[in-house]
């Protein structure tokens, strides 16, 4: 059995009216996928699924951690992260996403697996800049042994440049 097979929803067989489905994702989710931003993390997942006559509607709520590593210092890190998001599913001949939120599928279908929904909202979720919060003093909790040696890197660094001659001439002319 394909281990994403566990996240296919049989509506078919339910009655009209709300139903509630539970996921827990880990890093076995996340390896299903290649070249995925997240590698390792905990979510619980509760779908709703409200189906009507002619339409079902999802709704997705996410909460978990993300593990990944800060951009400052490259330690591991947790990253508290929720979400919520609605897919309506249609049933028509011509089959396919309208929009982000709005997809068609055959009405012949009775089961849709929303492994790859859950993948792309929690994929959605990882911050763009991922840094160690400060502490209630304001101080970075980034680890310090690597903050001091890319500090202590980056002043040789600058340290070992050659000035530019051309800022020396630009230094010479007088703007009054």
């Amino acid at each position: 059995m394909n281990y994403l097979d566990r996240f296919r929803i049989n509506f078919g067989s339910l009655p009209i009216g709300e139903h509630e489905f539970e996921f827990e994702i880990d890093d076995k989710f996340f390896e299903q996928f290649e070249n995925s931003p997240v590698q390792r993390g905990f979510f619980d997942v509760l779908v709703t699924v409200n189906k009507q006559e002619h339409i079902l509607l999802f709704d997705f709520t996410i909460e978990g951690s993300i593990v990944t590593q800060c951009d400052r210092c490259g330690e591991d890190m947790d990253v508290e992260t929720n979400g919520y998001n609605e897919l309506t599913v249609k049933f028509g001949e011509e089959m396919g996403e309208v929009d982000a939120d709005v997809i068609i599928i055959s009405p012949k279908e009775h089961e849709l697996n929303v492994a790859q929904f859950i993948y792309e909202y929690i994929a959605l979720m990882m911050p763009l800049r991922r840094v160690h919060e400060n502490d209630e003093n304001g101080n970075s909790t980034c680890n310090p042994e690597t903050i001091n040696k890319l500090e202590s890197l980056l002043l040789h660094e600058e340290e070992a440049k050659p000035a530019d001659p051309r800022w020396e001439i630009l230094k010479k002319i007088n703007l009054n």
